[in-house]
């Protein structure tokens, strides 16, 4: 088709040109995607190099994942108390789906409950979804494009905060991206195959996702309805649509069967206003979510778009001066060898005297701005296919698609540290999958293409190390050993949690009941012990105004909750950082008048975490007594 209209006498006129470089373009930019590549020694290889570095970066960072203070603490607690024999949402606050939780709480109880057992499910977690994702490469042509984008994953995974995979902020997260991973890899083999087989494993794939955390089942089923969208263009046939749907029922059984569980509970709104907060009406999202979204990189306006032109235009002017020496090379493969050691070089040079040059460097190398590519790169694949309608311009539009929709939330926020290291890996892929079309060439071989494709990954693989590189290190870090696991912190952490868990141990042994506030929800874990009320931590916008807040005064009432452990956790990134004045003002007025300072946790001096105890009032001096008896 494209070749009928290169040959077509009007392509010269004014209105089919555009069109013409247009189609030119497009088949540039996909014409690198071919056949699956089999497993040989090169492919085997680079799987054993994969593992090898997987255990590295374990074992380099072991322990040091996660945050005692911020969000970690719930995917220890919440797990132990489902594995006791506790519901979901009806005895404990959930945010998600339910399934990556009920998930941790069956490993809790086929191998105890551990620290170490959410370390090993995360670590293999990020182990699976880099090999998914070498594996997919390698069905559009590209082990090195599928290897890169998986060591990428692997380097990523294992940072020493709350966006890690073995102790993350969200083992929803963790869970959800192993999920997209598999889902990329059954779409891509139901794209080149007729088998009924690959449609119903990414459909069950989509289930479990959506049954994880919502954006990545919704991505999945949206990518699906393109899949079979697109093989009714592509075989004319009706009849295929069935069969397809027919392999989606399963799935989307199995979910609406959990959502009447849930329902069930105590109805639509108990689920969809006072538990998962991430749904569009509830109070957190109307109150919070324009500036959450904007953190994470969706943000569109003006400024944001603005931006991000401007950093186009430096990713696009260094790739012009890339191309102009590869056109005026003798030998392109000696100049990429070249190209490759030069970048390489300065990128050490940056790590070692120039560490805040690294932004500057992973901006060129790793765009900031690679999902926006991403998206672009989706329409474009989508017509491609419209015109071509072949197995090829199939997968190469379900990938781009699914890699648009699950990453909207980093739309203009790539990275490889922070929310987008669980949803960055199908981008990646894509994105190194195109770009190295785009380098002009002497020669269509496939070793050329490879050659061209190296220089790619190997400038994105080293601006993702360098990154990580810079990461500051922790040296003063000291183990927590606790009889649920060892975690390190710094030695002032360690110290006062200690404190803290042998204060509440001491007073759960006397049934005295202890709350902490505003998070520290590790401490219940860590201290066997449990938290009184359904609601354990109190982020901006988790506690809803009026009914929510008049239900978990009841309870604290009814625990009775002796002790408060009140830390200096701030919420600076929420724009209200302190808890009881900035956010849930009225829960903080009952705190404050039914409760009094006794005394700090720990002597001086301050530590970056600290706690005062706090006792409950008196009868006398409560003011609902006090008013009562006037």
């Amino acid at each position: 088709m494209l070749g009928a209209i290169a040959t077509d006498p009007v392509q010269s006129s004014p209105s089919v040109a555009p069109l013409l470089m247009c189609r030119r373009l497009q088949a540039r930019l996909f014409e690198g995607l071919g056949p699956p590549v089999p497993w040989n020694r090169t492919t085997y290889t680079g799987l054993v190099i994969l593992v090898v570095l997987w255990a590295a970066r374990m074992y380099a960072t072991w322990a040091t994942w996660g945050n005692l203070t911020i969000d970690g603490g719930h995917e220890m607690y919440v797990p132990a108390v489902l594995s006791e024999g506790k519901m979901l949402y009806r005895d404990i606050w959930w945010q998600y789906t339910p399934l990556s939780v009920y998930l941790n709480a069956y490993l809790f109880r086929l191998f105890g409950e551990n620290l170490n057992v959410l370390y090993w499910a995360g670590s293999l977690s990020a182990l699976a979804s880099a090999l998914l994702l070498y594996a997919a490469g390698m069905r559009l042509s590209s082990w090195l494009a599928g290897w890169t984008t998986a060591a990428i994953v692997i380097i990523q995974a294992f940072n020493p905060y709350i966006f890690c995979f073995p102790l993350p902020y969200s083992f929803a997260a963790v869970y959800g991206c192993l999920a997209a991973c598999l889902f990329v890899l059954f779409a891509l083999l139901a794209a080149r195959s007729d088998k009924w087989i690959w449609t119903f494993g990414a459909a069950s794939t989509a289930a479990l996702a959506l049954l994880d955390k919502l954006e990545f089942g919704a991505a999945c089923y949206a990518t699906l309805l393109v899949l079979i969208a697109a093989r009714c263009i592509q075989q004319h046939s009706w009849k295929r649509i069935g069969r397809d749907l027919l392999a989606i029922l399963p799935g989307a059984a199995v979910c609406g069967l959990v959502a009447y569980w849930m329902i069930s509970i105590r109805g639509v709104e108990f689920i969809t206003q006072e538990n998962i907060i991430s749904w569009p009406t509830t109070y957190y999202m109307k109150t919070y979510g324009k500036m959450w979204l904007a953190a994470t990189g969706f943000a569109i306006n003006g400024p944001a778009l603005g931006q991000a032109a401007l950093r186009t235009a430096l990713v696009a002017a260094v790739f012009a001066e890339i191309c102009m020496v590869l056109r005026r090379a003798r030998s392109e493969r000696r100049a990429i060898f070249t190209l490759t050691l030069v970048v390489v070089a300065v990128a050490c040079v940056i790590g070692v005297w120039r560490p805040q040059a690294e932004t500057l460097f992973r901006s060129i190398f790793l765009p900031q701005d690679m999902v926006l590519y991403v998206v672009i790169a989706a329409l474009a694949a989508c017509w491609y296919f419209w015109e071509e309608r072949t197995e090829t311009a199939l997968a190469a539009a379900l990938l781009l698609t699914f890699s648009a929709l699950l990453a909207f939330r980093i739309l203009l926020g790539m990275n490889v540290s922070d929310y987008p290291i669980y949803y960055n890996g199908p981008v990646i892929l894509g994105f190194l999958l195109l770009a190295p079309s785009l380098l002009p060439r002497s020669a269509r071989s496939p070793r050329a293409a490879v050659q061209r494709q190296f220089l790619i990954c190997s400038v994105c693989l080293t601006a993702a190390v360098l990154h990580i590189s810079v990461f500051p290190k922790r040296k003063d870090l000291v183990p927590l050993t606790t009889s649920r696991g060892t975690i390190r912190v710094s030695k002032l952490m360690a110290e006062r949690y200690r404190l803290a868990i042998a204060f509440m141990k001491e007073k759960a042994a006397r049934g005295e009941a202890v709350l902490s506030l505003p998070e520290d929800t590790s401490l219940y874990f860590l201290s066997g012990t449990y938290c009184p009320t359904r609601v354990f931590m109190f982020v901006p916008g988790l506690l809803v105004p009026g009914k929510m807040t008049d239900e978990l005064i009841a309870e604290i009432e009814r625990a009775p909750v002796r002790y408060l452990i009140w830390s200096n956790r701030t919420f600076w990134e929420m724009g209200a950082p302190n808890f009881g004045t900035d956010f849930d003002r009225p829960l903080g007025d009952y705190l404050r008048a039914h409760y009094r300072f006794v005394r700090p946790l720990a002597p001086p001096p301050m530590g970056e975490w600290d706690a005062g105890i706090y006792e409950r009032r008196p009868d006398s001096e409560l003011p609902d007594k006090i008013a009562a008896n006037h």
